[in-house]
């Protein structure tokens, strides 16, 4: 007796805290896994079927309560657990959204130095009047937000075929990088020009032929951005930017377009300068210019010590081809006359248009001796040249007067006189002459 009242109570037991541990699964299992026991038990012992059933519904009674008094005893700890859950999934969620935004406004304020950073290097563009000092400004900035190998400039000659490269520099991020000492870099302008490879030339042929904007993921191992820069319709200089690691971004459009405008307006100013000091027709510099530089080169003479010597070059006759052949032809003769006396001078040296048939040429560090010889060389490359205009196969002399810096000749209206003075005796001596002052 005591023994089968053991077993029940254990049973009953069993079946109340079977809810406190485990899932609702492993609980269902457990349930059907004790009844089938008990019901093979019963089968076996010959146990009378209705007592089963009643001890069976009594059992299943007894599950359903001990769950049910499980709910109410922790009903309220299951309500604060559910909540608490809810809770912890909007805090998650509020947590999340509060980083997005925390990492949206981090990529605002990021956005916003860098474009900041955009303006104020813009700003400093748009001051520049030189290429070069742009160039540097210009990498700078795409150094600062930006990935690449490096930048290369080219400017095409217009006097030339249209893919023909007069100027070309390159700054790479390497150089960049370092503290850049940008006054000692455009103080050596040198270092920032290059030279041009096969592979240069293949990207210029391309980009005449598209004349727009095009980008190269990868080619021989660099990819590469390149922008056309034009006026008037006309490309006139070129912008590569190697191995360029977001040639998509927004940013990039807006310093590229700005570096452009600088780059046009760089180009605009120099051809303005260019006409307001270039004489038209010999494409020689006008008497204003050219006695601004002879008055610079006085000062320097009176502080250092320099030689400086002046030509005054006159054609000889010249009337008498405007008179008899046209101003056509005249103009054609001027126009060869001061490409022979450019050709028989240095690049340092100055050569101007001082007036109508009249040359001036200032040749710097050049004593009288030296002077002399200068002028004699074009006297006769021009006595000895035969001039072609038109249908008209001319010749043409010239007569020289030169002058010398001095103690007696020490400032630039004295110089003027004096080679003028020189000239005129040329004349009076008959012409497809040199003479020196004071001689």
């Amino acid at each position: 007796m005591w023994k089968y009242l053991t077993l029940n109570a254990l049973w009953f037991w069993m079946l109340f805290l079977v809810h406190f541990y485990g899932n609702r699964k492993s609980q269902a299992f457990f349930l059907l896994s004790m009844l089938a026991a008990a019901a093979v038990l019963a089968f076996k012992s010959s146990v009378d079927p209705f007592a089963w059933f009643s001890y069976l519904l009594y059992s299943l009674v007894i599950f359903w309560g001990a769950g049910q008094f499980k709910q109410w005893v922790f009903a309220r700890s299951i309500l604060l657990d559910e909540e608490l859950k809810a809770y912890s999934k909007k805090y998650d969620l509020e947590k999340l959204a509060l980083s997005e935004k925390e990492n949206a406004n981090v990529a605002t304020d990021k956005r916003a130095v860098q474009i900041a950073t955009l303006y104020e290097k813009a700003k400093e563009m748009s001051q520049c009047l030189d290429h070069s000092e742009a160039l540097v400004v210009f990498g700078e900035a795409l150094n600062r937000d930006f990935k690449f190998q490096s930048i290369k400039l080219v400017f095409f000659d217009e006097e030339k075929t249209s893919q023909a490269p007069s100027e070309v520099y390159e700054l790479t991020q390497e150089v960049l990088g370092k503290v850049l000492d940008r006054e000692a870099l455009l103080k050596d302008k040198k270092s920032l020009k290059a030279r041009l490879f096969p592979q240069d030339q293949k990207i210029f042929e391309r980009l005449f032929q598209e004349e727009d904007f095009f980008y190269v993921s990868q080619e021989q191992g660099v990819s590469y951005a390149v922008y056309p820069f034009v006026i008037d319709k006309k490309i006139f200089a070129g912008l590569i930017l190697y191995g360029l690691d977001r040639p998509e971004d927004p940013l990039l459009s807006i310093l590229v377009e700005s570096f452009k405008s600088d780059m046009q307006r760089v180009k605009l100013y120099d051809r303005v300068e260019t006409l307001a000091i270039t004489d038209g027709l010999t494409h020689m510099y006008v008497r204003r210019h050219l006695v601004e530089r002879l008055d610079e080169e006085v000062n320097r003479c009176q502080k250092f010590g320099f030689k400086l010597s002046f030509l005054m070059i006159d054609v000889d006759h010249f009337k008498r081809f405007n008179d008899g052949y046209g101003h056509l032809v005249g103009d054609v003769v001027l126009k060869q006359v001061a490409g022979i006396i450019k050709k028989n001078t240095r690049e340092l040296d100055l050569v101007g248009r001082y007036g109508g048939e009249e040359f001036g040429v200032l040749l710097v560090e050049t004593d009288e001796q030296a002077a002399f010889l200068v002028a004699e060389r074009i006297r006769r490359s021009i006595a000895e040249r035969e001039f072609k205009a038109y249908d008209e196969n001319l010749r043409v002399t010239v007569s020289i007067g030169c002058s010398t810096y001095s103690r007696t000749l020490a400032e630039t209206n004295l110089i003027v006189e004096a080679a003028d003075s020189a000239l005129y005796q040329a004349k009076r001596q008959g012409r497809d002459r040199v003479c020196m002052s004071g001689v």
